[in-house]
């Protein structure tokens, strides 16, 4: 049988939205989107599913640059499949064999501690989350539960919009300016961290911020879990906008970090 041929667009809201994007280069933020179409297009959270629909097919990123957040049209993506949520069972028995009866949240174990595994995304769906292995894990009910608690503090909206943002860099900063002054658990860090690409190193890209040549004041703890794991948390003190050349700043920090008078500075060994 024929497999049906994907409708790219969703709907003709989208198609609008589609052809909007293409007729701006430089992009365009999601209030001038519904200024343009009107409420043909829904409201706020009505636009970001018809985006995260288009952006199945089409490479659409987000950035931030001069405090504008603007979608841009690139082209169509190629060998798009589509992404229904749903865990196949050989997936979900890979995952579980991954974990070896361990939670991977929390650390406790199906033998030892009594509980049952999920197996669940890391990323949600309605954030831009993927249906593959790299974005699913197995954790206990209670965390699951927890999580699930965390993701509804949130706007998916706002949300979806963070992750689609390019830049680790700024994924992390974001992230954390959404607690501003709160403490942020490092395993929440690492997802937002890795959601588009995995990052050998987030930690360091974290520590990044903090560079002179970007100016993000955060602050690092420690504490202990019920079950005797330690673990970090971060919380962001001092704001600035990050500017657009970040990345470059940063490899031009880093390699002035080598030379021996400025290592003396820094007091680096």
């Amino acid at each position: 049988m024929a497999e049906k041929p994907i409708n790219k667009e969703g709907t003709a809201a989208g198609r609008k939205v589609l052809e909007l994007l293409r007729k701006y280069p430089d992009g365009l933020t999601a209030a001038e989107i519904r200024a343009q179409i009107g409420g043909d297009v829904g409201n706020q959270e009505q636009l970001m599913r018809r985006l995260r629909h288009l952006r199945k097919h089409y490479d659409i990123p987000f950035s931030i640059e001069g405090g504008r957040k603007a979608y841009r049209y690139k082209g169509e993506k190629q060998n798009v499949h589509t992404d229904s949520g749903a865990i196949s069972g050989k997936q979900r028995a890979r995952i579980l064999n991954l974990a070896k009866g361990k939670c991977q949240m929390c650390g406790r174990t199906v033998d030892g501690d009594d509980i049952k595994l999920q197996v669940d995304h890391r990323i949600p769906q309605t954030w831009g989350g993927l249906t593959v292995d790299e974005n699913l894990w197995a954790i206990c009910v209670q965390c699951n539960h927890g999580k699930r608690d965390f993701f509804k503090s949130f706007d998916p909206a706002e949300m979806a919009e963070l992750i689609a943002i390019e830049s680790v860099h700024e994924r992390i900063a974001r992230f954390l300016k959404m607690h501003e002054g709160e403490w942020v658990d490092s395993d929440k860090i690492e997802d937002i961290a890795n959601v588009r690409e995995r990052q050998e190193d987030w930690q360091k890209r974290l520590r990044e911020l903090r560079y002179p040549v970007v100016g993000l004041d955060i602050e690092t703890t420690r504490y202990t879990t019920e079950q005797g794991f330690v673990r970090s948390r971060y919380k962001l003190v001092k704001w600035a906008d990050l500017p657009s050349n970040h990345q470059q700043l940063i490899r031009a920090w880093d390699n002035k970090k080598k030379r021996p008078e400025i290592k003396l500075q820094l007091g680096i060994a």
